[in-house]
């Protein structure tokens, strides 16, 4: 029953990550305008497994984990909503924002058990990253005439309804937005998709989410996360360079990945696939980079003239707007420091801060690999400047699941190493699947 109730749960966690803005119920809840099943059903079988196998966090070095990177920010990001409601700023639906806690709360709960009973999450995991980037790919395929258009015109439809669910000004056509509904937000997942499956995943499916991802983030058309992915191949080229071991191959790759683009130039792939809407954006967003074109710019102007307005409305709130600050501010802010700068304060900054520099300097003193997680904070980092990632928990869930998998991996390391202490044997860079018994660690 628990081993079938983890699987059930792992189920739910892939339907979420797949059809999470997809299938939603209207309702006025804090600024998202609607409701999400999936969310609700994922969170409800999280906390059904939390009380049914009594999973706790036990042990001092686990507690003091949390308390030094993600604790103050959870408790705050529950707290300030609830005061908010508490002095009357606030209705009750604001506390509908708790979900971007209760997300990667039940993600950890569920590593947990699915640790404990030797269930696999990458699986599941695998099938939304491969669900989210076909989608995209097909998005991608019908904008540029590759797909007839008669064969998308339903998912076209489809696109269209949902966004309107959130707002009735709402529609974009011209980048590919997955199953999500910003164009955005699918950038950020394409991004951690990439991540994901470079360093969770063996095989195939290594290879197919790191392609699907690498597509996702040109078809988003998202210049933040052309950016992320930018220093991202760059780290992940240098490191392997570096590595004597991998050097070869990584070299191998590169000229196969030359080869491949020079042959799709030739035939001329590029010209029927890179769309002008996107050149255009690369071109806008490298003169903002070069200093020569910020002006120019409108949507990034926009966001501009959106923090300036949101220097002077904090002014107005003391100890910060303490609930969901698009209620209050009436608009989009796209930057997930401004935004926590007007919830919370500095206080909220500082904990958010603290919580993407723990992989930097807390995590490494007690985590194995924790340089896979610096990866993941530094993509955040990026992400944080021109948009909300935090606020949208479908989109970055894949973080807390690369979170959940690098923590479980080194508490089993590190019994291990316990175990055969002494022995020769042991060699410090094995690494078990992320679904090995751990026991009660976390």
């Amino acid at each position: 029953m628990r081993i079938f109730l983890t699987r059930l749960t792992a189920a739910s966690l892939a339907f979420y990550l797949l059809f999470g803005q997809r299938l939603t119920v209207a309702a006025s809840t804090g600024g998202r305008g609607a409701v999400s099943l999936p969310e609700m059903m994922f969170l409800g079988l999280s906390a059904l497994l939390w009380f049914t196998l009594k999973i706790r966090v036990d042990g001092p070095q686990a507690k003091g984990l949390f308390l030094s990177t993600v604790g103050p920010l959870f408790t705050l990001l529950v707290l300030l909503p609830f005061i908010g409601v508490l002095v009357g700023d606030y209705e009750l639906r604001a506390l509908y924002g708790f979900v971007v806690v209760l997300v990667p709360v039940s993600i950890l709960v569920l590593g947990t058990a699915a640790s404990r009973w030797q269930v696999d999450l990458r699986g599941p995991v695998f099938i939304a990253v491969v669900g989210q980037g076909v989608y995209g790919l097909g998005q991608l395929l019908a904008r540029v005439g590759v797909m007839p258009a008669g064969l998308w015109s339903s998912a076209l439809n489809w696109d269209a309804e949902t966004q309107a669910a959130y707002s009735e000004s709402y529609v974009i056509s011209s980048r590919s937005t997955g199953l999500f509904v910003n164009p955005n937000e699918f950038g950020l997942w394409s991004v951690l998709a990439v991540i994901f499956g470079a360093l969770y995943l063996q095989g195939r499916r290594r290879a197919i989410a790191i392609g699907l991802g690498t597509i996702g983030v040109f078809a988003s058309q998202s210049r933040t996360a052309w950016l992320a992915f930018a220093l991202l191949l760059l780290t992940m080229m240098v490191a392997n360079l570096l590595r004597p071991r991998t050097a070869k191959l990584s070299l191998v790759a590169m000229a196969l990945a030359a080869v491949t683009a020079g042959l799709v130039a030739l035939f001329g792939g590029f010209s029927r696939l890179v769309e002008a809407g996107a050149v255009n954006r690369f071109n806008s967003g490298l003169g903002v980079l070069t200093g020569a074109g910020a002006s120019e710019d409108a949507n990034l102007s926009g966001r501009y003239v959106g923090w300036e307005r949101a220097n002077d409305f904090v002014k107005d709130y003391v100890f910060g707007t303490l609930g969901p600050p698009q209620l209050k501010f009436g608009g989009s802010i796209d930057n997930q420091f401004v935004s926590y700068y007007l919830q919370g304060g500095l206080l909220l900054v500082c904990a958010y801060v603290l919580a993407l520099a723990s992989p930097f300097i807390v995590l490494p003193r007690a985590i194995h690999q924790a340089w896979k997680l610096m990866l993941v904070a530094a993509a955040l980092a990026i992400f944080s400047y021109t948009a909300s990632p935090m606020d949208s928990p479908a989109a970055s869930s894949l973080a807390w699941v690369c979170v959940i998998l690098t923590v479980q991996s080194s508490l089993f390391r590190g019994s291990t190493l316990a175990k055969n202490d002494g022995a020769e044997s042991a060699d410090p860079e094995t690494e078990p699947p992320p679904g090995v018994r751990i026991g009660r660690q976390l």
